[in-house]
């Protein structure tokens, strides 16, 4: 999956951008114009990095940044300034001045990704990235939720293992009640759309009745009873 670059640049038509040089690198980029709206995307698409561009807008973006950041804490925030820009600091984790070429742009990108890689399990075919909540199965690749994250990660930590119910809801939901349990059942079955085949027969989050759940890395065992 390619690293999604949120770039907030200027909508006059006759700034330079960075988006040529940042797509031609496979990134996947999305411009947007103002902080309100790159909040917005963010919230509702994520990224990997944000550009601001405050050079190409004529502003300092101290105010644009410091919104960015209130809303997002620890995403990576590069901040574009014009040579002449100076005053307040800015709360971005990097502030590179004009002018530079798109290839120190492209290498302070890579640096946050390369930071930003985080524990990786392999279990079988199944791969995911903890901290990028990443899910690759069989050459496809999901981005989780934060609770289907760490269902999964409790399933890929102990493979074969049946886990029961209670035990799952006080790992992910941090929960010993047991009254109402359909949340974990609707994240089995989301985590199984990520995972299984789609022929409506779990071959790899298995069902143990009375029980709980187990994870079989390699598909269901014939001689386990689930």
């Amino acid at each position: 999956m390619a690293a999604r670059v949120l770039l907030i640049e200027s909508a006059r038509a006759n700034v330079t951008t960075f988006a040529p040089a940042l797509e031609k690198k496979g990134y996947s980029v999305h411009v947007t114009h103002s902080g309100k709206a790159a909040i917005q995307v963010a919230s509702r698409k994520g990224a990997d990095v944000i550009i601001l561009d405050a050079a190409s807008m004529r502003t300092s973006g101290n105010r644009i940044c410091a919104q960015l950041r209130r809303h997002f804490e620890d995403m990576p925030i590069i901040h574009v300034k014009a040579a002449s820009e100076n005053g307040a600091p800015s709360p971005a984790n990097i502030v590179l001045y004009m002018d530079f070429t798109p290839r120190k742009l492209i290498n302070r990108i890579e640096r946050f990704l390369n930071a930003n890689k985080g524990e990786v399990l392999i279990q079988g075919e199944f791969k995911l990235n903890i901290q990028q909540r990443l899910l690759t199965a069989r050459d496809k690749e999901t981005r989780l939720t934060p609770k289907l994250a760490k269902l999964m990660e409790e399933f890929m930590r102990k493979p074969g293992e049946t886990l029961d119910r209670k035990y799952l809801m006080k790992t992910v939901w941090d929960t010993e009640y047991m009254g109402d349990t359909r949340t974990l059942d609707v994240h089995i079955r989301w985590i199984r759309d990520a995972v299984e085949l789609g022929d409506g027969k779990p071959q790899f989050i298995l069902t143990e009745r009375g029980k709980g759940y187990r994870f079989e890395p390699n598909g269901h065992s014939p001689d386990r009873n689930a």
